[in-house]
């Protein structure tokens, strides 16, 4: 949690706030919301889980439909996006090193802004806690002031999941009565609440009420922003542009939440994944064993064998509906976050970036997890909100209304609209309050969150590639205007120069073939072009600021993404999911293009951090367009040997061959 800042310190912080608020003030905010384990399930997704806010924010939004993480797993991924580089690059792969001492001093997306004059603070899991970040979040390099922690944490292997049999256990599953938590609250409660109350602190248009909370607040904050001029009164505040981030821990396993959400959910109407068994052509070097949902009670209780047995099919709608209604339960929190955001007046001043941390399989392939290359492991939700550039008009004079999806209005607006069932359209009823689509429209939704359009097809391909597949075409177009998507690769590398440049701070620019003592540079690549160019282009009253790039500089973009995930052995184990470094002995290198999704699993020396191309133990290759959900591996069919060989001689070359090319201006 928040410590307290010694009083001189909070002087220290004041005056250099002082000497910084004229050259920074202009400045847009920045609020930067990381959810863990979030698959691209959500209602603006085109998926069956209700996220009335978050689609509400994607409503006006730049949303991107593939946008890839570096690797499938907590730790690694968030230090590869907040730094800039990859995984290869910050040399973590598991949960045992620090960046900046075992691989280099490497400039953090907050620390470049701290250094650039604004106020940056951290709340809930940004950084990984611990090691990873150091054991400090990287506090002071990039925040203002310690990162919060919550306190309940601590709890989240304790037995307090409601059995049928009136005991407690450790389960997966595990909607529960909030008032018989450990200090009657959950972490991610007090992540926002203690959010909300930093909002307060920094508004200039609030009273300063704060939850009063013994862990809700850093009581520093206050001092810092106003300083004191005696008998308990404040001075002016400081007002300085800030960036703060919120993580929110749902839903990762445990799925422990407030019990009300799991109705929203009926067990009849929760569709399991339409390949629920293990493909017959997946290596076994590419499987996982989930063992993080092995221990937990509720599955010991069902005897599985080790390391490949799956969960029976029975179980998987279960699985699902705890899933959809933990994600829905931070659906809510991200709505309150998003309300204070308004209350305090900042609702027009401050970009938004909304980012999983990585996908999960639900049961796909067999898997419960993520720690694989598999596309529904590696894709992650992306959605940015620039004002005036991305926003809609809206009937309501509100931005952010809060949508609590509990709520008898919510629930007459399903009725209402004959949405009796959960399905892939009720994630869309925000707007219909909001009087963006009508019914008709929000009726044409489907779960086909895991497809992509390839940038080769044409609008009538599309729609043939839909009706083969039974889906529904009605309404796409209508749906398009509403949500500023965009079908281009990004990978969440590309966030540090996209944030840098949309703000106006300077951009990293690409890291060198050697980056280790290069502190300032970017592994990434700014997707900036692709929300205010598309702006341009879609507005007839060219809202948005282009910064001298038109759509024609564009030659080509991004034509492949990159990730990749180690393994102990080629046989399944205990450590399969997440091998600590001295037993990593492969690299599943992995890259998706607009037509295949290839995979090399090859030898992997963890001494020197380098893999050897000449030593393949497995491949993988997948055809997105006859085969989205990637369960025919057709690497080892000898008519696709050639375009194996070339598939392969591109993952070698790797990123830098596939960033985006511009034309050269004269």
């Amino acid at each position: 949690m928040f410590s307290r800042v010694p009083f001189i310190v909070i002087l220290w912080l004041l005056a250099a706030m002082q000497e910084l608020v004229g050259a920074t003030a202009t400045r847009p905010n920045v609020l930067f919301i990381v959810i863990d384990d979030l698959r691209p399930s959500l209602g603006c997704y085109g998926g069956p889980i209700i996220s009335p806010n978050i689609d509400q924010l994607a409503a006006q939004s730049a949303v991107f439909t593939n946008a890839m993480v570096q690797q499938a797993v907590c730790a690694p991924s968030r230090t590869s996006f907040l730094t800039g580089r990859r995984p290869d690059t910050t040399r973590l792969y598991d949960f045992g090193s620090y960046w900046r001492t075992h691989a280099g001093n490497y400039t953090t997306i907050p620390q470049h802004f701290k250094e650039n004059g604004y106020i940056t603070l951290s709340v809930g899991k940004v950084f990984h806690p611990g090691i990873p970040s150091g054991s400090t979040d990287d506090f002071p390099y990039s925040w203002t002031l310690p990162a919060y922690q919550q306190s309940t944490q601590s709890f989240e292997d304790s037995k307090v999941c409601p059995g049928n049999d009136g005991n407690l256990y450790n389960n997966v599953m595990c909607p529960i009565d909030v008032d018989k938590m450990p200090d009657k609250t959950l972490p991610d409660l007090q992540t926002l609440e203690t959010a909300e109350n930093l909002i307060k602190i920094l508004s200039p248009k609030q009273k300063h009420d704060v939850t009063k909370r013994d862990d809700a607040f850093h009581p520093g904050l206050e001092d810092a922003l106003h300083g004191r001029e005696g008998r308990g009164k404040r001075a002016p505040v400081v007002r300085l542009p800030f960036f703060l981030a919120v993580g929110f821990r749902k839903p990762h396993i445990p799925w422990k939440y407030p019990k009300e959400y799991k109705g929203l959910y009926p067990l009849d109407s929760v569709e399991i994944a339409p390949d629920p068994n293990i493909p017959d052509e997946l290596p076994n070097v590419a499987q996982v064993v989930f063992q993080q949902l092995r221990l937990r009670d509720d599955i010991k209780a069902m005897n599985l064998s080790f390391p490949v047995g799956t969960i029976p099919l029975k179980y998987h709608a279960s699985l699902r509906q705890s899933y959809y209604a933990a994600t829905t339960y931070t659906d809510y929190l991200v709505g309150r976050l998003l309300q204070a955001l308004e209350d305090g007046g900042y609702a027009d001043n401050t970009i938004i970036s909304l980012a999983g941390d990585h996908g999960w399989q639900l049961g796909d392939h067999g898997e419960w997890s993520k720690f694989s290359n598999f596309q529904l492991a590696t894709r992650a939700p992306l959605m940015v909100h620039v004002p005036e550039v991305t926003d809609r008009k809206s009937s309501t004079t509100r931005k952010f209304p809060l949508i609590d999806p509990l709520s008898p209005s919510f629930q007459g607006h399903l009725k209402e609209d004959g949405i009796n069932e959960v399905d892939s359209r009720v994630g869309e009823i925000f707007s219909t309050l909001q009087s963006h689509q009508s019914k008709n429209e929000i009726d044409s939704r489907v779960d086909d969150s895991y497809l992509r359009f390839s940038h080769d097809q044409t609008d009538n391909e599309v729609v043939e590639s839909r009706k083969s597949r039974g889906l529904k075409t009605k309404g796409r177009k209508a749906q398009s205007e509403n949500v500023h998507q965009i079908d281009e690769f990004v990978e969440l590398v590309d966030l540090f120069p996209t944030l840098a440049e949309l703000t106006g701070l300077p951009v990293p620019p690409v890291c060198p073939p050697n980056p280790f003592n290069v502190t300032f540079c970017s592994e990434g690549y700014s997707f900036a072009p692709l929300i205010q160019c598309a702006e341009c282009l879609n507005s007839s009253a060219r809202r948005g600021d282009c910064r001298g790039t038109t759509p024609r500089d564009i030659v080509r973009w991004k034509n492949a993404t990159f990730s990749q995930y180690p393994r102990p052995s080629v046989t399944p184990d205990k450590n399969t999911d997440l091998p600590d470094l001295d037993l990593i002995t492969i690299m599943g290198y992995s890259m998706r293009t607009n037509r295949y999704h290839y995979t090399e699993w090859i030898g992997f020396n963890h001494t020197t951090f380098q893999g050897d191309w000449s030593d393949v133990k497995a491949r993988e290759l997948y055809l997105n367009d006859s085969d989205p959900r990637q369960d025919n591996n057709v690497a080892n069919e000898e008519c696709y040997r050639s375009l194996v060989r070339k598939l392969s001689h591109q993952l070698q070359r790797g990123w830098r061959d596939s960033l985006p090319v511009f034309k050269t201006r004269t």
